[in-house]
C-alpha cells in the first residue's frame, strides 16, 4: 500500500509536470473579467478586463496568441491578445451565440447560437465562410476535432451531429444545394439535450476518432466517428453537464449537476460502469469513482495537456486540480466572481513565451496582428440561411455624371446660338448675358441633381422593400 510520503511525493512530481499549462476561467457575472491562473502555484497571472458592462459566457484560445470570449447578452464575440489584459476587437453576431470552439491550428472559428445555427469564419480575415441550419433547437456544444476536419455539434434538442469540414466549406455544393447542410454522422440517442462534446486526440486505424457526448438524461455516450456506430454508454447516478477525455482516451470524467466529478475507465468492463448506481456491488476502485469537493455544478472538466492532472470547475465560484492518479486535490482556484460557466487550458509558451528548454528566458516572438472584426454577414454560395442574392435583370441608372455633361453641353449649345444670332451687344451687355448664361446653367444642374436625387431615393427603396421580402422569408 503506498504510504502517506509516496503519495506526496508523486502529487510534487504531478505538480512540477503541470508547469506549461494555464487556466482560463470565465464568469457569467456582470463586469466579470476573464483570469488566467497558474495551474502550478494557483497564483492569478492576468485579468482580461471587460469593458461592455456584461457577463461572459462560453470561451476558447484561437491560435497561439488570441482569445475568444462569448457574450451572450450583447449577442458579441470579444477577441484578446493573450499577452494584453485589453480587448482588441468586439464582434456583433447576427444571433445570440451559445457555444464557441477553435481548431487546433487556429485557421477556423466556430460558434454555435440559440436557435440551432451554426457558424464558422477564417480565423485570420474574420471572413464568415458558412452559416448553416445545424439543430432544430439550440446548440448546446460545439468541437473541432484534433485534425480539424470535422466539426462536431450537440444541440438541445438531444442530437449530436459530425460536419465535414470539406463539405461545409465546398462553394460548389452549397452553390447547388439546399439552405439546409447535411450531416456527415449523427447520433440521436439522448432523451435530453446534449450539454457536452468531447474528441479524442489520438486516431486508430483509418484515422477513426472517437466522440463523447453526455446529457441531461444522466448517459455518456462514446461514438466512432469513422464507422458512425455507438460504442458503449455509460449511466451516472445524476444528470451531466460537462464531459472530457484524458490524453490517452483511456478515462472519461463527467462533471455532474451536483458537483460530483465522476471518473470512468473505459478499458474496463462495461458491467462496473453501474457500481455508483446502487444495483451493482463491484467495487468503486475498480470501476466508476466519484471526486468530490464542489458544492454546485460543474461547468466544464479538462485534462492537462501531460495528462497526469484533471481541472474541474464550478458555479461555486472555484476550479479544482486534481492529481490524476491519486485523485487528491492539488490546487483551489478562486475566481473574484462567480459563477464560473467556461475554462480553456493553454501551455505556458504560449502564454508567456517561456518553455522547459529556454532556462526561464523569455522567447521572443514576432508582434502579432490585431484581431480582425468577425463578419456577421455571408455573401456567396455558402450562406445557407435562405437569403438569395438579387436575380433580377440589370438596372440601368440614370443621372450618371456622363449624362450630366451632356445636359450642360446642350444648354451651353443653345446659349451660343442665340447669342450669334442676337445684335453685337455692348461691353455691358456682354456682363449680363455671362451673368444669365452661368445662371441657366446653374439652373439646369440644379434640376439635374434633384432628378437624381428622386432617381436614387426611388432606387433605394426598392432595395429595401426586396432586403426586407428576403429576410421575412428567410426567417
Amino acid at each position: 500500500m503506498e504510504s502517506v510520503r509516496d503519495t506526496a511525493t508523486r502529487a510534487t512530481m504531478t505538480t512540477a509536470s503541470t508547469l506549461d499549462d494555464v487556466l482560463l476561467v470565465s464568469s457569467s457575472a456582470k463586469n466579470a473579467p476573464v483570469v488566467a491562473f497558474d495551474v502550478r502555484t494557483g497564483a492569478i497571472l492576468r485579468h482580461y478586463g471587460r469593458t461592455n458592462g456584461a457577463g461572459g459566457g462560453a470561451l476558447c484560445a484561437l491560435g497561439v496568441d488570441k482569445l475568444l470570449v462569448l457574450c451572450p447578452d450583447k449577442r458579441s464575440m470579444d477577441a484578446y491578445g493573450i499577452d494584453k489584459e485589453s480587448m482588441e476587437r468586439s464582434s456583433i453576431l447576427p444571433e445570440r451565440p451559445s457555444c464557441v470552439a477553435s481548431s487546433r491550428d487556429g485557421a477556423y472559428a466556430a460558434c454555435g447560437s440559440s436557435s440551432g445555427s451554426a457558424s464558422v469564419w477564417e480565423a485570420s480575415s474574420g471572413r464568415l465562410l458558412a452559416r448553416f441550419k445545424a439543430h432544430f433547437k439550440g446548440v448546446s456544444a460545439i468541437k473541432f476535432t484534433a485534425d480539424g476536419s470535422a466539426l462536431i455539434t450537440g444541440g438541445e434538442d438531444g442530437a449530436v451531429h459530425a460536419w465535414r469540414m470539406s463539405e461545409v466549406l465546398d462553394d460548389e455544393r452549397a452553390a447547388h444545394g439546399s439552405t439546409r447542410a447535411t450531416a456527415w454522422r449523427s447520433w440521436t440517442e439522448h432523451s435530453l439535450g446534449v450539454t457536452g462534446i468531447a474528441t479524442g486526440s489520438l486516431s486508430g486505424a483509418g484515422g477513426d476518432v472517437c466522440v463523447v457526448s453526455c446529457s441531461a438524461d444522466r448517459t455518456c455516450k462514446i461514438y466512432s466517428l469513422g464507422s458512425g456506430s455507438t460504442l458503449r454508454q455509460v449511466r451516472c447516478p445524476t444528470a451531466l453537464s460537462c464531459c472530457a477525455l484524458d490524453a490517452c482516451e483511456a478515462t472519461l470524467y463527467a462533471g455532474g449537476v451536483d458537483g460530483r466529478l465522476f471518473e470512468i475507465p473505459l478499458n474496463g468492463a462495461p458491467s462496473v460502469a453501474v457500481s455508483l448506481d446502487g444495483s451493482g456491488a463491484a467495487d468503486a476502485r475498480d470501476g466508476m469513482v466519484a471526486l468530490e469537493g464542489h458544492s454546485k455544478k460543474l461547468a466544464s472538466v479538462e485534462c492537462s495537456t501531460d495528462g497526469a492532472a484533471v481541472i474541474t470547475a464550478s458555479e461555486d465560484g472555484t476550479a479544482r486540480v486534481w492529481d490524476a492518479a491519486s485523485r487528491q486535490t492539488l490546487q483551489i482556484l478562486r475566481h473574484p466572481k462567480a459563477p464560473i460557466c467556461a475554462t480553456a487550458i493553454i501551455s505556458r509558451s504560449r502564454f508567456s513565451g517561456e518553455g522547459r528548454g529556454d532556462r526561464g528566458g523569455e522567447k521572443r516572438r514576432a508582434k502579432s496582428s490585431p484581431a480582425p472584426t468577425f463578419s456577421k454577414f455571408l455573401i456567396g454560395p455558402n450562406d445557407r440561411s435562405g437569403i438569395k442574392p438579387w436575380q433580377g435583370p440589370p438596372t440601368t441608372l440614370t443621372g450618371t455624371v456622363t449624362e450630366h455633361k451632356r445636359q450642360r453641353r446642350a444648354v451651353t449649345s443653345t446659349s451660343a446660338s442665340t447669342s450669334t444670332n442676337a445684335p453685337k451687344p455692348t461691353p455691358q451687355s456682354k456682363d449680363v448675358a455671362a451673368l444669365r448664361e452661368a445662371l441657366t446653367a446653374a439652373r439646369a444642374d440644379a434640376d439635374a441633381a434633384r432628378a437624381d436625387a428622386e432617381e436614387w431615393r426611388k432606387l433605394h427603396g426598392d432595395l429595401k422593400t426586396i432586403v426586407d421580402r428576403q429576410l421575412v422569408d428567410a426567417e
